[in-house]
């Protein structure tokens, strides 16, 4: 399988700008000998945060774990006077950020550095290409885009971390690849993007661990054959933005309830219903909302906005051997 197969898959996967059922499920027959590789010396992880199974990996910075440790308190944190049939409650599970908290814990499990060389963490020799393009990338959920190679390849991959391995064999394994930006999204001034817009991309990099109805026999094929799954909701794959500031970027939604949508959504609620939330915050709140809602169909953005679409499938179906 050749590097560009993965750079296709994890483009449409990357996160830019600021911005269960089973569905032909079948067993998969590993062809390929695992490979025996020692782990290397990747360092010793961190635990996020006692309550959650999340690990800051050993090549995350000071600055970027403080940031870390600060956006997931303020998700925390968060207050919502939120209605029990609104679409945040039926995504969330809960009008409190403890309810957000449990979203993200359940679909992030690892968090490694902007200057990790992915190569090396992985039993296998790929480029995600995740900085590839011309937009400003914030961070990358690079452990869907692998799963999906596990399947292509019919083998075990295995991910270095805690100078350990772990086999990629879920999509909600949730590796993230901070990008510089997280930090520094203005090099020019150093300006750092506040917690608001980066616990906004948390939520949006988190939804791509979600392979919402399985994957059908076709899609067995497709991605056997170096091609991109039919049903681009399993990892919420994004597609090519047909206008706008990211026209030709694959950085939109293309299907219901992608990765921009639960952005907007978490974006939203904050905007109108959030009771803790300062004035500052509603505004790049604010700024969140239209920026992500510029990146989804407008029939679907239209529906969202008015309550007529079905609530988000939050499910995610794993082939099992």
């Amino acid at each position: 399988m050749s590097k560009n197969w993965l750079k296709r898959i994890a483009l449409p996967l990357a996160a830019s700008g600021i911005c269960v059922g089973s569905i032909g499920c079948k067993r998969l027959v590993e062809q390929v000998t695992p490979p025996k590789l020692p782990p290397p010396q990747t360092g010793a992880a961190e635990q996020l945060n006692p309550q959650l199974n999340i690990s800051l990996d050993a090549s995350l910075s000071e600055k970027e774990r403080e940031f870390l440790k600060e956006d997931f308190r303020y998700a925390q944190s968060l207050k919502f006077k939120t209605e029990d049939t609104g679409y945040f409650v039926k995504a969330f599970k809960s009008s409190s950020g403890n309810g957000l908290l449990q979203y993200l814990d359940d679909r992030i499990g690892h968090i490694i550095g902007p200057d990790a060389t992915v190569d090396s963490r992985f039993s296998y020799t790929g480029n995600t290409g995740s900085d590839n393009n011309k937009a400003v990338t914030i961070a990358t959920n690079i452990g869907t885009a692998v799963w999906l190679e596990t399947i292509a390849q019919r083998r075990s991959i295995s991910f270095f971390t805690n100078n350990s391995s772990l086999v990629v064999n879920d999509p909600r394994i949730g590796i993230i690849k901070l990008g510089k930006a997280y930090t520094v999204f203005d090099e020019a001034s150093g300006r750092p993007l506040n917690t608001v817009a980066r616990t906004s991309i948390l939520v949006h990099e988190a939804r791509h661990s979600d392979c919402t109805g399985g994957l059908a026999d076709r899609d067995f094929l497709n991605l056997a054959s170096g091609q991109l799954p039919e049903n681009r909701s399993c990892g919420h794959l994004h597609t090519i933005c047909a206008s706008g500031d990211y026209e030709g970027l694959p950085a939109c939604d293309g299907k219901l309830w992608g990765a921009y949508a639960l952005g907007w959504l978490f974006a939203n609620e904050l905007v109108e219903n959030c009771e803790n939330c300062t004035e500052a915050m509603r505004q790049t709140a604010m700024a969140v909302a239209m920026d992500s809602l510029a990146r989804i169909p407008p029939e679907l953005a239209k529906a969202m906005r008015s309550g007529t679409l079905p609530p988000p499938d939050m499910s995610s179906t794993t082939p099992t051997q």
